[in-house]
């Protein structure tokens, strides 16, 4: 019996990457990644572990269309805060899907910051992701969306938000765009846990009562809640080095728009999500996170 295809989009990026890793690992699918660049090392990496890559562009629906030939399910996912916009690569997502009869469109996107907010705070990335959740009920596209909150791998990532402050690096400040140290933060570490979770909607996806359940609403995919001040208290208990907490407060756009909309308003949905753990999705915490990433970070500053 042939395998099913999963075609994922953005195979070499965070969330992407993160999908096309589950299913890798998954015998019961093929796995088919969509990029700019079929020959660059990330791509060439994929196709030594059995996926196949194709090229296509998210502005390019015809491309879309012949990339999703054969799919099962799709992963849709989309860049932030690039020229393009974002409404307009979703609905070709959802077109090519509907060109080709898939059953099954996964799409990752974020709420209507100006509708969570009253019109307080609006963001481009936030608004065009919310239009495609739209778009999709108007077409008639099956669907199961997912929204992500912060990114774990944020801590790390291009703008490092931990940073020694002694030359014997025994003290750290985790300097975190303008969230207060007491306000719960609903953060994903995507990674870990976003590309499982992709699986247990995908494999549950031809029961009736899951799938019921699946598309009443967006599902939050978001791994745990915490405030800084316990991140800082969790990462000194672990590596026993002096960490605090202390927020940028001056912060230019869109970050400031974004970080303040995370310290007064977030998921009211219990976190880690009930529904994907009942289906087997095995989230992980930030003291996990710690021991896998931060103390070998913080051992290589040394």
């Amino acid at each position: 019996m042939p395998k099913k295809l999963i075609v994922v989009l953005g195979a070499t990026g965070s969330q992407g990457g993160s999908v096309i890793n589950a299913f890798l690992a998954n015998e019961k699918y093929a796995v088919r990644g969509v990029t700019r660049n079929t020959t660059s090392a990330a791509s060439q990496a994929l196709i030594a572990r059995g996926a196949e890559m194709v090229q296509a562009s998210m502005t390019d629906k015809a491309s879309l269309v012949e990339a999703f030939k054969g799919a099962y399910a799709v992963f849709g996912v989309t860049v932030a805060l690039i020229k393009d916009n974002e409404t307009e690569m979703g609905k070709n997502m959802v077109d090519a899907c509907l060109a080709n009869h898939v059953p099954l469109f996964v799409w990752s996107s974020l709420p209507s910051m100006k509708e969570a907010t009253h019109g307080k705070y609006d963001m481009r990335q936030f608004e065009e992701k919310a239009a495609v959740d739209r778009y999709i009920e108007q077409a008639g596209q099956p669907a199961v969306i997912f929204y992500t909150g912060l990114f774990t791998e944020n801590l790390l990532g291009h703008h490092v938000m931990l940073h020694p402050v002694t030359p014997d690096k025994q003290k750290w400040v985790i300097r975190f765009p303008i969230v207060p140290a007491d306000i719960p933060q609903t953060i994903t570490w995507i990674e870990r846990d976003l590309g499982q979770a992709v699986v247990a909607a995908i494999d549950h996806w031809e029961d009736e009562k899951w799938k019921k359940i699946l598309t009443r609403e967006p599902t939050v995919v978001c791994s745990y809640t915490i405030t800084g001040a316990e991140m800082a208290h969790t990462i000194t208990k672990i590596t026993g080095k002096d960490v605090v907490y202390s927020p940028l407060l001056e912060m230019g756009e869109p970050a400031k728009t974004l970080f303040s909309f995370f310290s007064e308003y977030w998921y009211p949905q219990e976190v880690p999500s009930p529904l994907l753990i009942e289906l087997g999705v095995k989230f992980h915490s930030f003291e996990e996170y710690v021991r896998e990433e931060v103390v070998p970070y913080m051992n290589k500053s040394e």
